[in-house]
């Protein structure tokens, strides 16, 4: 049982007597039956002579490379690939010229990708 809903249903009840009195009668049903309805958990009782798990061990040597993977990785990317679709890559050209045009010539912000 924790200590968190009593408290809560506690507080239901003490609130009912100062405002109504059914808040705080059905507070107290409340209470009552999350006190007796509460039950501690306890582990089942281990089986008697149960199933013991004993390791296979392996006694021969692993032939083969140490890793999948290169020892030096190489990934050539071309920061100037554009995946978008051609409409979306003019809408932000266009926006970047109207941006321009309006800030009079200007840059006004560094361009995000």
């Amino acid at each position: 049982m924790d200590i968190l809903t009593p408290s809560l249903l506690a507080l239901i009840i003490v609130i009912g007597f100062y405002t109504e009195w059914w808040i705080a009668l059905i507070g107290i049903v409340l209470l009552f039956a999350y006190v007796y309805g509460a039950r501690t958990e306890s582990r089942p009782p281990a089986p008697a002579g149960g199933i013991k798990v004993r390791p296979i061990v392996v006694q021969r040597k692993y032939v083969g490379p140490d890793s999948i993977y290169p020892r030096l990785m190489q990934m050539r990317v071309n920061p100037a690939w554009d995946t978008r679709p051609w409409f979306d890559q003019a809408a932000g050209a266009f926006g970047r010229l109207m941006g321009w045009a309006v800030h009079g010539g200007k840059p006004h912000s560094p361009r995000e990708e």
